[in-house]
């Protein structure tokens, strides 16, 4: 009987370990943690190919990020014009039906890339079947140096 007991305190001090805890929950047939949303979704501040601004999300497989939930603001918070990618129509059982993005997309913007140019982005996104993040908000800005 004490080792019954010694077995599961062990399990459960390993379930409780973070790094293991992804590895032995996968082995379990468990889930493994979810990502920090910079993690599912990492966008980033590009120059794109017309010398414009763009904003590439990275998103992770089995998260998805809510179309209509992006915003994209200068530091003097006016809005900027977005050119969206369609989506794909998704029953959520959040916000009913919506557009979601999922894989890479690049958000084009109608502002020329110089060093330095910062923008303020809000997105919403979720792990699917798991939980949805609340918005999430960043300043994303190009290095200080000639592009």
């Amino acid at each position: 009987m004490i080792r019954r007991g010694a077995l599961v305190l062990l399990l459960g001090n390993l379930i409780l370990l973070s790094p293991v805890s992804a590895g032995l929950a996968d082995l379990l047939g468990g889930r493994p943690e979810v990502l920090l949303p910079e993690q599912a979704f990492a966008p980033q501040l590009l120059v794109g190919s017309d010398g414009n601004l763009e904003v590439r999300f990275h998103i992770a497989a089995g998260y998805y990020l809510y179309r209509d939930r992006l915003r994209l603001t200068t530091d003097s918070g006016e809005s900027l014009q977005l050119e969206l990618p369609p989506g794909e129509a998704y029953d959520d059982p959040e916000f009913g039906r919506v557009a979601v993005l999922r894989g890479v997309h690049a958000i084009k913007l109608v502002v020329p890339a110089r060093s330095g140019v910062a923008i303020n982005l809000r997105y919403q996104g979720c792990a699917e079947g798991r939980l949805c993040y609340t918005p999430v908000q960043l300043r994303l800005s190009l290095p200080e140096q000639p592009l």
